[in-house]
Order: C-alpha cells, then sequence, then structure tokens
C-alpha cells in the first residue's frame, strides 16, 4: 500500500492562514475532529503546522527552556520530573489565564516547519512511514508529491491499517 492510499489529502484536512491566532485554531479543532493545523501561507500553500505539542508549548513557553537543557538520562522518575517542574516553573498560573492569554498567539509563533527528514513521499510504502513514526519522526507526517504538499499522513490512521490487516488475517487462520 503507498502513503497516497491513506493520507489525508491536504482539501480535505483542517487548515488556517498564517493570520490566524491560536483562539482560531481551538475553534476550529473543536468542529473538526483532527489534533493539528495545516497553516497556509497568503497563496494556500503549506507553510508549516501546528500540531498539540506545538500549541501547548506555545501556551507554556518555559518548556523551550526545558527542551534546551541536556538531559543527564532517558529514565523520567516522578522526582526528577517534579524538580523540573518547579525549576522551570511549569504552569505557575492557572489553565484558564493561561489558555486566555494564549488566543491571542498567532499561529506562526507556535507552528512549525517539519525538517527536510520529517516529509514522507506519497509514492512511498505504508512500512516506511510506520518505520518513520517508529524512530521518532514529529506527527502528522506532511506528505508531498514533488516538493509539494499534497496531504497527512497520521499515525492513528496507520495504526488502524494494521489493525485491519491483523484482523483481516485472524479470520483466514
Amino acid at each position: 500500500m503507498k502513503v497516497k492510499e491513506l493520507m489525508i489529502p491536504v482539501d480535505d484536512y483542517l487548515t488556517l492562514g498564517k493570520d490566524a491566532s491560536l483562539g482560531d485554531v481551538a475553534a476550529t479543532l473543536k468542529n473538526g475532529g483532527h489534533r493539528d493545523v495545516l497553516i497556509l501561507d497568503d497563496q494556500g500553500a503549506f507553510a508549516g503546522v501546528l500540531s498539540m505539542s506545538d500549541m501547548i508549548t506555545a501556551l507554556e513557553p518555559n518548556y523551550k527552556k526545558l527542551f534546551k537543557k541536556d538531559l543527564i538520562s532517558d529514565t523520567l522518575s516522578n522526582r526528577y520530573v517534579a524538580e523540573q517542574f518547579k525549576e522551570f516553573n511549569l504552569w505557575a498560573d492557572t489553565l484558564t489565564n493561561i489558555c486566555a492569554r494564549g488566543v491571542r498567539i498567532k499561529v506562526t509563533d507556535a507552528m512549525h516547519v517539519p525538517a527536510e527528514d520529517h516529509y514522507i513521499e506519497e509514492d512511498s510504502d505504508i512500512e516506511h512511514g510506520v518505520h518513520m513514526y517508529m524512530v521518532g519522526t514529529p506527527q502528522p507526517l506532511i506528505v508531498r508529491n514533488n516538493g509539494q504538499v499534497t496531504g497527512v499522513l497520521r499515525m492513528s490512521d496507520v495504526f488502524n491499517e494494521i489493525v485491519g490487516r491483523m484482523n483481516t488475517c485472524a479470520l483466514t487462520d
């Protein structure tokens, strides 16, 4: 199966312009059933993606300081997490106040443009997409054809395809 067969085309995905705010994103996500929003430039071309992590980091910018810190270990004990929470003064204000300020943040200040190796070609095998997710490529995968963004491949859709195939295999055994 090729990525093109499982991806969601850009025209069917949630999109907003570069002038949108996180408040606009929240309103769009409320009705859309997706967790990410593609950001388009004034000509309608892909400019970036705003993921759940991007949005939360925009609401609590002290995470940017935390992400720059070299971690001694990959092990996240409860004590270590609590120390980071205190050291970086995370979520010091109420969630209501943070969200009230956040609705005015521009998407261009929160979105990211995927690194070159975080895109997948629409004619790639779906197994390549599975591998990209498993080695840590951020979600969703942005799909291209000849350099043009054509869609989104979500891990949930890939997983549903795997489960469906497993169920088919189980029925034939």
